[in-house]
């Protein structure tokens, strides 16, 4: 239930806070007052489009804060997106004129499009746009199913899951069929692009072994030419010079000569005789490295032509072996896929028929159920209306089959609503015979049949009185208060004899002030409704017949 609506520099609204309760509260005012300002301001909490004109001239930004007695399913909602529970549920909403939008629930940023999933758990607005809609037969069938209840709309899932199922193998189905030439063109692309990677027999990371191994035989003859040098160095004695090994040796007998003459020099000798053993080790695996450098000339060849093999695959498929790899693996599937399309294509249509049967049992027990519901509905609907002074009005739901072979989303049959407001008409569409105001009462009916299967806590009705009058303003005003002992009911009218019904009475004004226009609401009491009646029934507080017709009014509704 709406208890609480702050708004702040919306519109006409500089800032505006109001109290709401249970029952069946109304709002009046001039034409032109702000009502409907109200209202937008509380769907634009609920996740409505913004634009910027929303925003009062001169002002940064527009501000607008809803509390609510969360219900069920508004918590249910909440827990998914991690926001603790509480026992009231508070909304905000800033717009800038920057653009950005900021949203937050019970003190949590949240998105637009989370306010709009929250907002039908909360509140249902009905304008009289909402009526109009009831000439649009495409949402009769929503509305019927709404009042069909969880096990019914239980069937109208199952059936529109099939429907999907069977929509998307016939685009598979599709795609497999297309056209011959172009997969045959793909298939010899890919047969040629698999050959040719295949044929190649990569190995991973061959190319860096590769390089390494062509940049050692590219500059073999340096390499020969470095360690000829160094065992020269190391091991050879000619002329006059004596090889590094053959020094070494004469110092190591040296530094044993010298420690027997001082023992401190042991340790000293034993780490030289360590090196010059390294050194001596050294120049073994210097020759044997030097021995075995290849001496095949074709090798740095064959590297070559390899390089090139995988330089030439890089170009076209990936700038690794490894990504070469993971295309060829991708390039075998497709071209699996394409050769097998044949046979695959008779596995979908065998798939899609047995799904297609699926879904005419269910649509077939979708069809039953709706038929069922809609007998139940007619007969509600013409009770209604009946209290809505249309008496004689005939109701009923037109069912026009679809084609069965070809699974529909919503059924197998498409619906509308027919009617017949006066005795001796044939029923026709509701776009075709229903006058505003029997399209306002329409829709009352239905809301006041589906008001028990939905949840929403708070139903706003918005002027759908337009067009009424009389002893059905009457009626009217009763049916709202009587809805009011199910769910909090507000109603913007402009009708007194509909205000008169209301437990709580807010009275809408424009005003200026500093050469600005300004919008007040206020919570009417005591002798306050009785002025407000009085201006709507078209008088002033100097006519006296006027005035008292009022307070005759609101006593005869027991509003006082």
């Amino acid at each position: 239930m709406l208890r609480d609506l702050q708004i702040r520099n919306f519109a006409l609204i500089e800032e505006l806070e109001l109290s709401f309760y249970s029952g069946f509260s109304v709002l009046s005012g001039e034409t032109g007052a702000g009502k409907s300002i109200i209202i937008d301001a509380l769907g634009l909490l609920l996740g409505a489009r913004a634009s910027l004109e929303m925003i009062r001239t001169g002002a940064e930004s527009t501000v607008i804060t809803g509390s609510f007695d969360p219900n069920e399913g508004a918590l249910d909602r909440m827990d998914e997106w991690g926001i603790p529970p509480d026992s009231e549920l508070v909304i905000t909403r800033e717009i800038n004129a920057s653009g950005r939008n900021k949203c937050w629930i019970n003190g949590r940023l949240v998105t637009v499009g989370q306010l709009a999933e929250l907002g039908p758990h909360l509140v249902d607005i009905v304008g009289q746009h909402d009526s109009q809609s009831l000439l649009h037969p495409q949402g009769h069938a929503a509305l019927l199913d709404s009042y069909g209840g969880a096990e019914h709309l239980v069937l109208l899932a199952k059936a529109d899951k099939l429907a999907r199922r069977w929509s998307a193998l016939q685009g598979e189905l599709a795609k497999l069929q297309r056209d011959e030439r172009e997969r045959n063109r793909r298939i010899d692309l890919l047969t040629f692009q698999v050959d040719e990677i295949s044929q190649a027999k990569l190995d991973p990371g061959e190319d860096q072994h590769l390089e390494l191994e062509r940049s050692r035989l590219t500059n073999l003859d340096r390499i020969r030419q470095a360690l000829h040098y160094v065992l020269d160095q190391m091991g050879e004695n000619y002329d006059d010079r004596t090889s590094l090994l053959d020094n070494l040796s004469s110092m190591e007998a040296e530094l044993r000569r010298a420690a027997t003459l001082d023992a401190s020099l042991d340790p000293l000798v034993e780490r030289y005789v360590e090196l010059s053993l390294d050194f001596h080790d050294l120049y073994g695996e210097f020759r044997a490295y030097l021995d075995d450098l290849p001496a095949d000339p074709g090798r740095l060849h064959a590297i070559e032509a390899r390089l090139d093999v995988l330089d030439g695959l890089k170009r076209k498929y990936g700038s690794t072996v490894e990504e070469i790899e993971l295309y060829l693996r991708q390039a075998e599937w497709e071209l699996d896929q394409l050769q097998n399309a044949t046979v695959r294509a008779g596995g979908i249509e065998e798939e899609s028929c047995a799904v297609r049967d699926e879904w005419q049992e269910a649509a077939a027990a979708l069809t039953k159920s709706r038929k069922r519901i809609a007998a139940e509905l007619e007969r509600q609907i013409e009770q209604e209306l009946g209290d809505l002074s249309m008496a004689a009005t005939k109701f009923q739901v037109l069912f026009s089959p679809n084609d069965p072979q070809i699974p529909h989303l919503g059924g197998q049959e498409g619906l509308e609503f027919m009617m017949a407001p006066n005795v001796g008409e044939e029923l026709k569409p509701l776009a075709k015979i229903a006058s505003g105001g029997e399209l306002s009462r329409v829709m009352l009916a239905i809301k006041a049949i589906l008001i028990e299967a939905e949840q929403t806590p708070t139903i706003i009705f918005d002027e759908i009185d337009a067009g009424i009058g009389g002893r059905t303003a009457v009626n009217l005003g009763q049916k709202l208060k009587s809805l009011s002992s199910l769910r909090q009911v507000l109603c913007v009218t402009h009708l007194p004899i509909v205000a008169s019904f209301g437990a709580h009475h807010y009275s809408v004004e424009k005003w200026s002030r500093d050469e600005r226009t300004l919008v007040k609401a206020t919570l009417l009491q005591g002798d306050q409704r009785i002025l407000e009646l009085t201006r709507m029934l078209g008088g002033s507080t100097d006519e006296p017949v006027t005035f008292e017709h009022a307070r005759e009014l609101l006593k005869r509704t027991g509003s006082i």
